[in-house]
């Protein structure tokens, strides 16, 4: 990860959907910041459908959920529609400035197409995640981050694309450190 103070501007001049910056929203309320992998990916589609079942009890620690992505603010806001995730503020990130900048990496082989990865997704895809397009940088890595005060209070490094963090314990602000 980047140092506290490039991590603090970096976040002061990512602008959300709603106009405000990151830096801005984590002052008001803890954020957990979600760094989604391209939208054709099962795995971020299993990462949306467990947001939206988790949403209420996120929301309910007082975070506010920021989801990051690869695509255009249209295609992702229809993406994010099929979630009921339409309203959650998001940030456009094509060049992966936001991922790079928080220390996400581009995955290796066995992190994209290991045994773990490949189990993982046919278990995905029996589930109904079905792969769609690729709509970004389909070897980066996604993040999760606990955002409070302009900076990243917590953390979830995946080990591979198939990881599914503990969304709650990661938005829960008591457990900051």
């Amino acid at each position: 990860m980047s140092t506290p103070s490039a991590i603090s501007s970096l976040l002061a001049r990512t602008r959300t959907s709603t106009g405000e910056s990151l830096a801005e929203l984590s002052e008001k309320t803890p954020v957990l910041l979600v760094l989604l992998r391209h939208e054709g990916c099962t795995f971020c589609r299993n990462a949306m459908s467990d947001i939206a079942r988790l949403r209420r009890q996120i929301e309910a620690s007082g975070t506010r959920i920021v989801l990051g992505h690869m695509s255009t603010p249209e295609g992702f806001a229809t993406f994010a529609a099929r979630y009921g995730l339409a309203d959650v503020p998001a940030v456009e990130d094509p060049q992966c400035a936001l991922y790079k900048g928080l220390g996400l990496k581009r995955g290796r082989l066995m992190q994209l197409i290991g045994l773990r990865v490949l189990t993982a997704w046919i278990k995905s895809t029996l589930a109904g995640h079905f792969p769609g397009k690729i709509k970004g940088d389909p070897l980066q890595l996604p993040g999760a981050f606990l955002l409070h005060h302009g900076r990243a209070v917590k953390k979830h490094t995946y080990r591979d694309a198939s990881d599914r963090p503990d969304y709650i314990a990661l938005a829960t602000p008591q457990q900051a450190a």
